[in-house]
């Protein structure tokens, strides 16, 4: 038991089947490609004195989607936990996958996510920054540089440490929380997700305000979640990463001073 808690991320995506791999990495491409398609799509939907609510729920779909892409890769390690041990029964693996529990695991992870985008976007649109995303204003310049300087403190935070720690102990989490049931796989899924926004929330802010929901800003934030999740140093890296944001989001608000 003690064996199983103690392997990490990096040990059970080795143990993952050549079809699992290139089932996951087809979603992963195919989401990455939706996104891409609809991005110009995306922004217009997000103009504040067109959006409608039934604009918030293609705005929800399109974000679950642009989750999928960026946040399956570095899920894989505790759904591919949670799926080994609905194999157990009296501590041994002598029966299928629960398959179905499984996606039952997963299903709230990427909708919560969403629903935190359309929160955001909500926020916002009440702060009057949608209308400005990707300009040079000032105003915008200097959301952006709060958002960085507060990514940045947040990754040194104990809150930030905690969440991470489950996320990058996921044989831990899965049997510290295990529920059975597939009421239990929703709400394990659940308390999952909860975990991961509290890790990353800051830096999806930092997606939506700072990158402009950019390609190039949500495959470099995905890389860093994934590192940040798989690492062996997991934080210091988160450090490090949170030096770096500070500096930038620093350098940002000294533009704006310089520029008044």
């Amino acid at each position: 038991m003690g064996e199983a808690t103690g392997q990490g991320p990096a040990i059970l995506l080795r143990r993952v089947t050549i079809p699992v791999a290139a089932a996951v990495a087809l979603v992963v491409a195919a989401a990455w490609y939706a996104t891409w398609t609809s991005s110009d799509f995306l922004m217009a939907l997000m103009a504040p004195s067109t959006i409608v609510s039934s604009d918030l729920v293609l705005f929800f779909a399109l974000l679950v989607v642009m989750m999928v892409a960026m946040m399956l890769p570095s899920a894989m390690p505790m759904i591919l936990a949670f799926r080994g041990m609905t194999r157990l029964e009296a501590g041994r693996p002598t029966k299928p996958a629960d398959n179905t529990a499984t996606v039952l695991f997963v299903m709230p992870y990427f909708l919560v996510w969403g629903a935190f985008g359309v929160a955001a976007i909500l926020g916002l649109i009440g702060l009057g920054l949608i209308g400005a995303i990707g300009t040079t204003s000032g105003p915008f310049v200097f959301a952006s540089a709060v958002t960085l300087v507060a990514a940045g403190l947040w990754q040194v935070t104990r809150t930030k440490e905690v969440c991470l720690t489950h996320c990058t102990s996921p044989m831990s989490f899965v049997m510290r929380h295990w529920r059975s049931g597939r009421i239990g796989a929703i709400r394990m899924g659940l308390r999952h997700s909860l975990y991961c926004v509290g890790c990353c929330w800051l830096f999806m802010l930092v997606l939506f305000i700072s990158g402009s929901m950019s390609l190039l800003w949500m495959g470099g934030i995905s890389v860093v979640i994934f590192a940040e999740k798989l690492g062996d140093r997991t934080l210091l890296l988160s450090r490090a990463i949170g030096a770096l944001l500070v500096a930038f989001g620093t350098l940002a608000g000294v533009r704006v001073f310089i520029a008044m």
